[in-house]
């Protein structure tokens, strides 16, 4: 588990320094998978799958918010259905206006739901977008996945009817629309997923914001197992067939998706968990504190080895000058018994200072003391003695 946190904190630092680029090479990634599922699912216009306009498409999205990815995902799946049906088109366009101008306008950061719901339903994972929607999102995000879930249907009935459907001209453009639009808005199938989602996506936000230990495990566990057991319970009663292994392997992967994400979003230390009670003049205060959980990534330190052993044992500096002051002191404390010293004689004083005074230099012995210094300073720093012992 440290190391699944270590990790984790790479992976931050690495994305608030480099979040710019990541974002934009995200963008791109789902763009490009989401145009290319259009194309392979429903690919009536031959000129739209070239692979040139796919990839320039998907550049260009991923310089602009999601929702121009949205708006290119629906005008490139319009520009299909207009190879096979003129009607269906018509239905299909009515159907993506209304939902751009009661919500997507309103609410474009959480147009990536919508791009996201009929990618998972083409891949056999429905379950993972409302219970991944609902642990790091709120509630509304329902109603994002509602509408991605009508998006697939709409779309899937287009290709069953594509082979049954033609493009002609009069009375018959008018029945081709009424007929469309009665199989895809009075889908059982259709509408039973979109209760389902929005059941499932408000049970795992329930269960998350709760004060248990283990929230997003048991809620991303109890969406799985709503999410089967209303789709389920809806196809035995509406009489609609339901494919059990599909419900099965979206819920295991829901579960999977939904642990990444509290290692990636709610990494806490249950075991660690404290009920503190304090009151003010109008409240009491019931708070449950949970630590976070993290581990900091482990530093490299280099230890440097000189080659000296006695590194440590570095020679002093010596001044000279202080030097000089101590040996003064010394040689004028020892005094020669039975003769006057030189301060209380005058008669040797003013030889000294006249001495002093021309010649300019000073004394042999003060010489020899600052020589004998100076040497040995010198024999301690080339490690003379020990060489001649």
């Amino acid at each position: 588990m440290d190391g699944i946190l270590e990790f984790k904190g790479q992976l931050q630092k690495v994305y608030a320094q480099y979040s710019k680029y990541i974002d934009k090479i995200i963008q791109f990634i789902l763009a490009l998978f989401t145009f290319y599922m259009i194309n392979h699912d429903i690919g009536f216009m031959h000129m739209l799958t070239n692979p040139v306009i796919t990839f320039g498409l998907s550049v260009v999205c991923a310089f602009l918010p999601a929702v121009f990815t949205v708006l290119a995902a629906a005008a490139l799946v319009l520009g299909h259905i207009y190879s096979a049906s003129l009607g269906m088109l018509l239905v299909t366009a009515v159907t993506f206006l209304l939902m751009f101008i009661f919500y997507l306008r309103l609410a474009p950061k959480t147009a990536v739901v919508v791009l996201l719901m009929p990618l998972a339903y083409m891949l056999k994972v429905p379950a993972v977008i409302p219970i991944s929607a609902a642990l790091i999102g709120t509630p509304v995000y329902a109603v994002p996945a509602a509408l991605g879930t009508i998006s697939y249907y709409l779309i899937h009935q287009v290709k069953e009817s594509a082979a049954a459907v033609q493009t002609v001209e009069g009375a018959n453009f008018l029945t081709d629309m009424i007929d469309f639009a009665k199989q895809s808005l009075t889908s059982k199938e259709m509408w039973l997923f979109v209760v389902v989602d929005i059941i499932c996506l408000l049970t795992v936000y329930g269960i998350r914001r709760s004060a248990v230990a283990h929230a997003w495990k048991l809620a991303a566990t109890a969406g799985a197992a709503v999410y089967i057991v209303v789709a389920a319970a809806g196809g035995a009663v509406l009489d609609v067939k339901v494919s059990y292994g599909t419900l099965i392997i979206g819920a295991v992967a829901a579960i999977v998706v939904g642990f990444v994400l509290e290692i990636l979003f709610f990494s806490v230390d249950y075991s660690k968990c404290e009920n503190l009670q304090y009151e003010d003049d109008e409240y009491y205060y019931y708070v449950k504190a949970v630590p976070k959980v993290g581990v900091a990534a482990s530093e490299k330190m280099v230890k440097r080895i000189n080659k000296r052993e006695d590194a440590e044992n570095e020679s002093e500096v010596i001044d000279s000058g202080e030097l000089r002051k101590r040996s003064q002191k010394k040689q004028a404390g020892q005094k020669p018994h039975g003769k006057p010293s030189k301060k209380s004689n005058p008669a040797y004083a003013a030889p000294e200072k006249k001495q002093s005074k021309a010649k300019g230099k000073t004394s042999p012995d003060k010489t020899n003391t600052e020589h004998l210094l100076l040497t040995r300073s010198l024999r301690k720093d080339l490690n003379l003695d020990e060489k001649g012992k």
